[in-house]
């Protein structure tokens, strides 16, 4: 009996929380055209915050990375750093200012689980956090493509996560994981399914966030 690739498993784990994430109506007004700007414009605050520390996240990977995967991985920091470009561009042009905001609980809570994860936790562990945050973008966004109504305000961040070349970079890191898991025991290979889910909850959270404006209480 041949067993299904690592990455596949913990899409299987993960898949009532992965429907729900794809079936959030932040990803379906965005494709229809008919989200709020100011929704947008939550989203697109809280994922720059997101963003500018996954560059530090990836930077402790690559401390952690076999030498072999170190070069990738520090292609894509380069990668992350056009992307914060984009958020800057982007915000001024929609006359979105990213100064003066703070993370919003679940943005701030998405990313120290991220970073405590690098810091703490074996390098396949925190591979499998990254590569569940992009997955879900992947599939996001390629959704609100296929399902675009007209060209959107947002076009370029549709078209950004939506692209070839960010479609094979998560494809690497789905092969980059199977190969990981290989050599992981099944303890090992559980504690990822569960950084895994745990990872996709924060992305469905993420949506959330930006549909309510999420802010602090107190």
């Amino acid at each position: 009996m041949t067993s299904i690739p690592f990455h596949q498993r913990l899409l299987a784990a993960a898949k009532p929380v992965w429907d729900a994430t794809l079936a959030h109506p932040f990803l379906a007004a965005t494709a229809a055209g008919t989200i709020p700007d100011e929704t947008f414009a939550t989203w697109l605050v809280q994922d720059y915050f997101y963003v500018r520390e996954l560059v530090p996240f990836m930077g402790v990977l690559i401390a952690k990375a076999p030498p072999h995967l170190r070069s990738p991985l520090a292609d894509a920091v380069v990668v992350f750093n056009r992307e914060l470009e984009l958020f800057r561009e982007q915000a001024q042009a929609h006359g979105i200012a990213l100064d003066g905001h703070t993370m919003a609980p679940t943005c701030h809570a998405y990313v120290n689980f991220m970073l405590v994860t690098a810091y703490t936790q074996p390098f396949a562990h925190a591979l499998t956090v990254h590569y569940a945050a992009e997955k879900a973008y992947l599939d996001a966004w390629t959704w609100v493509k296929a399902h675009q109504e007209a060209p959107s305000p947002w076009q370029a961040f549709i078209d950004n996560w939506s692209s070839e070349a960010f479609g094979a970079y998560v494809a690497w890191l789905a092969e980059t994981l199977d190969a990981l898991a290989a050599a992981a025991s099944a303890r090992e290979q559980a504690a990822m399914e569960e950084l895994f889910v745990l990872t996709a909850r924060y992305e469905y959270l993420f949506w959330e966030m930006a549909m309510s404006g999420e802010t602090w209480p107190l």
